[in-house]
């Protein structure tokens, strides 16, 4: 009963943030009612990495995980890593949680195991990974796609979904790793200074700054939850204080481009406004 209660409330929480085409919900919610009560397989011998000063460093091939939850990260090699992992995001999120949670990042690799040293060392990322050497955990699984889980001591699957990408899914986490429900802020207003910034000094591997100014125009503090980026190569960061009536706040985005082409990425600012949100632009051409 318990397991079906959350899993009711994750496919709400997926339909919430999903785009109102049939087929995204439709999918949300096969996602959630294939995986939710279902217990993760492990191989017996589960390679785990770090990245170190020049390759990417095993330091252990058994797994000795008995902790009470555990987060499970599954990337494949299909599309861009750093567009679908937001190592960043990450890093954040378990610094906040701090409750003895084990993370798990799973990543299964077609491309040279170089490309993922860098990004982790881009990122300054130093919790261990795995990579799914010979796609055992994989077929094991028949896993596909980027898929995060909350699991159980006994690595039954409680939750689906991201929680750095959705704050309606970072409270159920919490619900059940804590046990705790925060209260919902009051209402207010924002009024942005714009939103789109159009870049003109971008360039592979350099890292340019876009800066964008929020205003509370409403009677109540402004608190900004949380700000994803849809790509890894763009970094947002911002003051956690609330923001007072009247007062403005900024939103600093390193953007470090990977490839040549037209650049649009959409930063979404997740707030105690009506809407739940607000988005950013940021665009430019990387030659």
């Amino acid at each position: 009963m318990r397991v079906q209660r959350f899993m009711l409330f994750t496919i709400i929480a997926l339909c919430l943030t999903a785009c109102k085409e049939d087929k995204t919900v439709a999918e949300a919610r096969r996602i959630v009612k294939e995986w939710t009560g279902k217990t993760v397989l492990f191989p017996d011998i589960n390679a785990k990495y770090i990245a170190g000063d020049d390759s990417l460093q095993c330091i252990s091939e058994i797994d000795t995980t008995f902790a009470r939850y555990k987060v499970l990260i599954y990337v494949d090699s299909a599309g861009c890593t750093s567009c679908k992992l937001r190592l960043y995001a990450w890093k954040a999120y378990m610094q906040e949680l701090n409750t003895g949670v084990d993370f798990m990042f799973y990543f299964q690799l077609v491309t040279p195991r170089k490309r993922l040293w860098n990004l982790l060392k881009r990122d300054q990322f130093t919790h261990p990974v795995y990579i799914d050497n010979k796609n055992e955990f994989r077929n094991l699984n028949k896993l596909s796609k980027y898929l995060c889980f909350l699991l159980d001591s006994s690595n039954k699957v409680l939750l689906v979904g991201d929680p750095t990408n959705n704050p309606q899914i970072k409270e159920l986490y919490k619900k059940v790793i804590t046990g705790e429900i925060s209260d919902k802020p009051p209402i207010t207003t924002i009024e942005p200074e714009q939103t789109e910034i159009e870049l003109n000094d971008l360039h592979i591997g350099k890292t340019s700054d876009a800066i964008f100014s929020l205003k509370n125009t409403g009677t109540q503090p402004l608190i900004i939850q949380t700000v994803n980026a849809s790509c890894g190569c763009t970094v947002p960061e911002w003051d956690k204080q609330p923001v007072a009536t009247g007062k403005s706040t900024k939103i600093k985005v390193r953007i470090t481009p990977e490839e040549k082409g037209y650049f649009n990425k959409t930063i979404t600012v997740h707030c105690n406004t009506k809407e739940g949100q607000i988005l950013l632009k940021i665009k430019g051409t990387v030659p």
